[in-house]
């Protein structure tokens, strides 16, 4: 498989208003800490029985999510602390906040940063508004592409994970399944993250790690089950983003980088890699955001 120009495997390391909770969501992309944990324990188990009941209020707790045309009944047992973004046009249902469909999924989670952010919840949950099953697939099956989770990870564990006994970081939660090499747009893929219908991944007895503490062996052997998959080239994904940015070909590690600079501004991750969650889905504190 192909590699970045250095010949090696880049090493994973670690928001004015909108800027600012730009840059944080790109540094948090950027970090990728190992810290696992145990099924929910008592305390994260009481906690969802009082969500679930209504004893817990948007002040509290706020689930956000940014809906086209998706159904969204999954989410129903969190209907008391639940806000829908919709961008579906006359699909949008009433009790829904209807937003012009242009800057997907971002563009929703800023708006509900800038727009509450002297009253934000003092832990948020954002996502895409599709039942969160394992994998993706692709958009080629449609519906039936998959719903971005990790193998081994629920919802739930992105609205206890304050309440999760030892934890490392407790203003913030990544599960991160892609990276991307940002001067070669070469990609690659957890191992543990369904991509294919074929693929078998062993469901673990723990919550995933945030990134995977092994890599590939010298034979390609997959240790301890979860790992990097090699970089890969994404050729397709060159084409899509020139054509998508009319940015002629061959402009668009320039125009990486100049993003980069203005909107993300800071520095550039080590090895140029940043890790990232594949559909968006992350939850955060009121301080972190801040």
């Amino acid at each position: 498989s192909s590699r970045p120009a250095s010949g090696k495997e880049p090493t994973p390391a670690p928001i004015a208003m909108a800027a600012r909770t730009t840059r944080l969501l790109a540094c948090a992309s950027v970090v990728c800490a190992c810290a696992a944990s145990d099924v929910h324990s008592g305390w994260q188990a009481k906690q969802l029985n009082r969500i679930k009941d209504g004893s817990v209020g948007k002040d509290e707790l706020e689930i956000v999510l940014a809906q086209y045309q998706e159904d969204i009944s999954w989410s129903d047992s969190y209907k008391r602390v639940r806000t829908v973004y919709c961008k579906g046009g006359p699909s949008c249902m009433e009790g829904t906040i209807k937003l012009k469909n242009f800057g997907r999924e971002t563009h929703t989670f800023l708006h509900h940063i800038v727009k509450n952010y002297d009253n934000l919840a003092k832990w948020t949950v954002f996502s895409q508004a599709e039942e969160p099953t394992d994998g993706y697939l692709g958009h080629a099956h449609g519906q039936h592409a998959g719903g971005h989770m990790l193998t081994g990870a629920t919802f739930d564990d992105y609205v206890v994970h304050p309440y999760r006994p030892d934890v490392e970081d407790p203003d913030a939660f990544f599960l991160m399944t892609q990276k991307v090499h940002l001067p070669t747009l070469q990609h690659a893929v957890r191992s543990t993250y369904k991509v294919r219908e074929e693929q078998e991944v062993p469901r673990p007895d723990r919550l995933p790690r945030m990134c995977p503490g092994s890599r590939h062996n010298v034979v390609g052997a997959i240790e301890n089950g979860d790992a990097w998959t090699p970089f890969q080239d994404m050729s397709w994904l060159h084409k899509f983003l020139s054509q998508k940015c009319s940015i002629p070909a061959g402009g668009l590690m320039e125009a990486v980088e100049i993003f980069w600079e203005h909107y993300v501004q800071a520095p550039m991750p080590p090895a140029n890699v940043v890790h990232y969650a594949q559909g968006a889905r992350f939850a955060v504190s009121r301080e972190r955001i801040q």
